[in-house]
């Protein structure tokens, strides 16, 4: 018979990496993989300085990531440069911030090493009710807004000419990615998270050109990577997140090995 708490954790596992796999093809296709350590940084900064004021970790992890994503876009707007810059200045702040509370816990870092590699197998009834609630928020957007955001994926310029008010949509992933990552950080880790936000979709990036079909496949490698790292976890006795991680990475090489694009176009 199956065990129920394995059931429990690979079915965790199956819908964080679906809901890390959808997000990622916006942060692949942005050109923003820093996006994802920098709001996951923010969340860790949150949830050490909501231990020491006595506030709910998950709350304050979750307010100060969402603080964090809201600027990313704006100011990024505002000064006219890459987003990449405007996300290494956040993650630069946010880490000063988290090693300062560190620094006042004065050695109390379990909850920090948490935060870093996550802990799946003490995943509750709750936990698990706001990962369902955020990947159905997910697949609402994708899917209302699927052509306002095929349009800004190809270029926000265009999409702006064309009557779109890209700047919205825009802030919109920022937020989103905040959610999915404030969410997940103390369940799975950074390290987890950081893996399943950009290896499903650049496995997707070697097998389809349709943007469609790319969230399709960078859900479903989400999913079967972390799923396949679990049972490979629960079989040998490996921890979970390491293997989740290079259970992906292996996948990621097998499919660049042979990827179909590269046969049939040449692609470096």
């Amino acid at each position: 018979m199956i065990d129920e708490f394995f059931l429990k954790t690979l079915f965790t596992g199956i819908c964080v990496g679906i809901e890390c796999g959808l997000i990622g093809v916006f942060i692949f296709l942005l050109n923003i993989p820093f996006v994802g350590v920098a709001i996951a940084h923010s969340a860790m900064a949150g949830g050490i300085w909501g231990f020491i004021f006595n506030i709910p970790t998950k709350f304050s992890a979750f307010l100060l990531s969402l603080i964090s994503s809201f600027f990313i876009g704006p100011v990024t707007d505002k000064a006219k440069v890459n987003p990449n810059i405007t996300i290494s200045i956040i993650f630069s702040a946010v880490m000063g911030f988290a090693f300062l509370g560190i620094g006042i816990l004065k050695g109390k870092n379990e909850m920090v090493l948490n935060f870093l590699w996550g802990n799946i197998l003490l995943v509750n009834f709750l936990d698990i009710v706001l990962i369902l609630l955020t990947l159905i928020l997910e697949i609402i957007v994708i899917v209302i807004f699927y052509r306002q955001y095929m349009a800004i994926l190809f270029n926000r310029e265009i999409a702006a000419s064309l009557g779109i008010n890209e700047k919205v949509f825009y802030y919109l992933i920022f937020f989103i990615i905040g959610i999915v990552v404030s969410i997940n950080l103390d369940i799975i880790g950074g390290l987890m998270l950081f893996s399943l936000i950009i290896t499903p979709p650049a496995i997707a990036y070697h097998i389809t050109f349709e943007l469609k079909k790319f969230f399709i496949l960078s859900g479903v490698f989400g999913a079967s990577g972390t799923a396949g790292g679990i049972i490979l976890a629960f079989l040998f006795n490996l921890p979970v997140s390491a293997s989740v991680v290079l259970f992906t990475t292996f996948v990621f090489i097998m499919v660049l090995v042979f990827s179909p694009k590269r046969r049939k176009y040449g692609e470096s």
